[in-house]
């Protein structure tokens, strides 16, 4: 197949205005998903930015009104840590916008503090952010599908086919060269994408970038030897366009739908609101509660915080307050423990199930690249609980000896930061797609053997 015949099949294949369209449409999703991909991650830094400077005001604000009482300052004095976006959650955005990516907790319980989060439109979280990751998972097999479907059906339709077969005798190298013409257009507009990410977004240059380019052009290989499976049978155009269109649903749509739901069924999380009720009981009750028992299970806890026996003459006192917060978040433990195995189960159970689904799968190694998914979400909450740890023991002891806050190192305090991403599941997705392809590829070409006397 010489230089010329190439040249000759992309002269007629942008000789049609719906190549055009498809390919202006994805440059334009592409960069309009860029812009609101940055433009979301920028709002989280502008906000992580403020909370910094806020919570240092608030600070100094709290120890101008409340210095003399440290007990009722750190009531009111609040903590932050914050889960630092990656520059890849620009590109795809995940989860970032349902789960809280600051949170503020103070020295009270934190299993009542750590899922508090900004309210949302619920219509803006059902319609979720457009970023590229989306454009290539879910627009872009679209563009395959209307490049493809009818590439040889439409010539058979139109009796064109029965002219180049009494003319050519290489007819399955005459489809593979109308194939990779569309190959090289989409992969073209693909990596070119790429490249405007890369400078737009700011993203490192590094193995990251390496693993998202093989994982979204095997994606895109994957719809490629699907299509050719589909065509390799023959069939009207009608027939490959409802067919191809039906697999994009069911890849991307229903399957995905049905996980959701199958998994909420199988994995419920009761557990929310039992570790919400059993935290705030496990508080209240000790109003009514002897307070020896309260500080005994505190020292049961902590047994270095023995050596400050609470005075049994006292009524109130901060030192048995915040034990009494303590058991609240003792108590809601095993309740908090649960929900949060089994948030990690449907994590893995999505994992392994996407094995069979392409688009879920793509996407949420992307999410897992961008740091932008579930599991991420998970070890931020435990972050946020080992912090809330750190500063109660810092401050324990200044509460117990009734000290003042004139030794405190409030520098110490400042907003603390997560950042964290993983490419734990990658080669499983590699792997997985890659045998996909390979297998549709096969089947194709098993077909057009088979029949290439029949065209």
């Amino acid at each position: 197949m010489n230089q010329s015949i190439y040249l000759l099949e992309f002269k007629l294949f942008f000789r049609n205005k719906a190549a055009w369209s498809g390919i202006l449409i994805l440059l334009i999703s592409g960069f309009a998903s860029l812009y609101l991909g940055d433009k979301f991650i920028r709002q989280q830094d502008l906000v992580i930015e403020k909370a910094a400077r806020l919570q240092e005001e608030n600070t100094r604000t709290n120890i101008k009104h409340f210095g003399k009482d440290p007990g009722l300052l750190l009531y009111h004095n609040k903590f932050s840590m914050v889960n630092i976006p990656d520059r890849w959650a620009a590109f795809a955005n995940g989860q970032r916008d349902i789960n809280p990516y600051l949170i503020s907790v103070s020295m009270l319980a934190v299993e009542g503090q750590i899922y508090d989060t900004d309210l949302s439109n619920p219509s803006t979280l059902l319609l979720g952010n457009m970023d590229l990751a989306f454009v290539f998972i879910f627009l872009f097999p679209l563009v395959i599908i209307a490049f493809t479907y009818n590439l040889l059906s439409a010539e058979q339709e139109s009796g064109v086919w029965a002219i180049v077969k009494s003319q050519s005798g290489a007819l399955i190298r005459l489809i593979r060269l109308k194939f990779s013409v569309r190959m090289i257009s989409i992969f073209s507009v693909a990596f070119f994408l790429m490249g405007s990410a890369v400078f737009y977004l700011k993203l490192p240059v590094d193995f990251r970038l390496l693993l998202v380019s093989v994982l979204l052009s095997l994606y895109l290989i994957f719809w490629f030897s699907l299509t050719f499976w589909v065509i390799s049978r023959t069939k009207s155009s009608s027939y490959n366009a409802v067919i191809l269109i039906s697999f994009w649903v069911v890849l991307n749509i229903i399957s995905p739908a049905i996980l959701n739901v199958w998994l909420s069924q199988k994995y419920p999380v009761p557990e929310a609101l039992e570790t919400l009720v059993k935290q705030r009981e496990g508080y209240h009750e000790k109003w009514d509660t002897d307070k020896s028992k309260t500080m005994d299970k505190f020292y049961a806890h902590y047994p270095q915080f023995k050596q400050y026996p609470f005075p049994a003459e006292l009524t109130f006192s901060w030192y048995w307050y915040y034990s009494m917060q303590q058991m609240g978040d003792d108590e809601a433990l095993a309740g908090a423990n649960a929900m949060s195995e089994k948030l990690s189960k449907r994590h893995e159970f999505s994992n392994l199930t996407a094995l069979f689904l392409p688009g879920i799968q793509t996407q949420l190694r992307l999410n897992e690249i961008a740091g932008s998914d579930l599991e991420n979400h998970l070890n931020f909450q435990q972050a946020v609980k080992r912090h809330h740890e750190k500063i109660r023991l810092y401050f324990y002891p200044l509460i117990f000896k009734n000290e003042t806050i004139e030794k405190v190192q409030w520098d110490q305090f400042k907003t603390a930061t997560y950042k964290e991403h993983s490419t734990g599941y990658i080669w499983q997705n590699l792997l997985s797609v890659l045998i996909f392809s390979l297998l549709f590829t096969a089947l194709a070409l098993s077909n057009f053997r088979k029949r290439i006397h029949l065209f």
